[in-house]
């Protein structure tokens, strides 16, 4: 999903992609609840981490989403 959102936002609905990527950090802490049932201890470190990297990635993507929101908004003096 945040590849998709990744290579697509530039060209679609910028408020799109920032409902896209809430939804995804929903997804997320659905999969975060998931993984506490996991009893293999290596398989669940490694399952967090995964989802460490995934996390960081969709926060960058959405720091640069709301960027271009904003941007857009200064320049069409809405705010």
């Amino acid at each position: 999903s945040l590849a998709l959102i990744e290579g697509s936002w530039q060209s679609t609905n910028r408020y799109h992609a920032q409902r896209e990527l809430g939804n995804m950090l929903y997804r997320t802490h659905e999969i975060e609840k998931e993984i506490e049932n996991i009893e293999d201890v290596f398989l669940r470190e490694y399952l967090y981490e995964q989802l460490d990297v995934i996390a960081a990635g969709r926060r960058s993507l959405a720091e640069e989403v709301r960027w271009d929101i904003e941007s857009s908004k200064k320049s069409q003096g809405i705010i």
